[in-house]
């Protein structure tokens, strides 16, 4: 979801955009024939976190030099809004983790880098993650799930 414009409206139904970049990559659905897409573009060869990756292909990003390394960019990528989901901490709140923020280029086995979520930096300074969502008072309150519904899932 943007907040500086609008996403395009997916004619005809209902709550569907069309997604443009995102800074979050929190829950996603994907096609076979999106998938394939994805694995056609070789993503382990130049390795790109799944947040950037994403927008990349469906030729929203941003940043053209990450832009320059994937071709064809035509997966069809959408939204809902209001927003179905979010994430429990934004950036700054305790407990917030990134595992991309702050990451580095990692192309030499020599070079210290942050990427183990056991022993980052970033984890030790933050201290431990609480495993509760921060936020479970702004959600509306949830009906129990009933086992029969939860196996068609």
């Amino acid at each position: 979801m943007q907040v500086q414009h609008p996403e395009k409206a997916v004619p005809s139904v209902m709550n569907l955009v069309e997604a443009d970049y995102s800074y979050w990559t929190l829950g996603y659905a994907i096609s076979l024939q999106g998938a394939h897409k994805l694995v056609a573009a070789e993503p382990f060869s130049k390795m790109l976190p799944v947040d950037e990756f994403l927008p990349v292909m469906y030729n929203k990003h941003p940043s053209a030099k990450y832009m320059e390394y994937y071709e064809p960019r035509d997966l069809k990528a959408f939204s809902v809004e209001p927003l179905l989901l979010y994430p429990t901490h934004y950036t700054g709140e305790p407990g917030y983790i990134s595992d991309t923020e702050t990451s580095t280029i990692w192309d030499n086995e020599n070079i210290v880098t942050d990427w183990d979520r056991t022993h980052s930096i970033k984890t030790r300074e933050q201290g431990e993650i609480s495993t509760d969502a921060q936020n479970t008072e702004a959600l509306p309150p949830q009906a129990p799930i009933e086992t029969s519904s939860r196996d068609e899932l």
